[in-house]
């Protein structure tokens, strides 16, 4: 389905809807991929870790 529309006197015809589809498709297919489920609870074990850290312990401080 096209979604494109023509407004007088400028120069862009796409739709944001249509632009914002194609945007979103990449990140749906990722998350659609075993990858995606493997990565998420490795991101959050590494974010939790970082966190746990002297240096994150200090940022953390730093950040209240």
């Amino acid at each position: 389905m096209n979604s494109t529309t023509f407004h007088p006197g400028s120069n862009d015809h796409t739709s944001s809807d249509a632009l914002h589809a194609v945007a979103e498709f990449p990140v749906a297919w990722f998350e659609a991929t075993p990858a995606y489920l493997v990565l998420r609870p490795v991101a959050a074990f590494l974010r939790e870790w970082a966190a746990a850290t002297p240096a994150g312990v200090v940022l953390g401080l730093l950040k209240r």
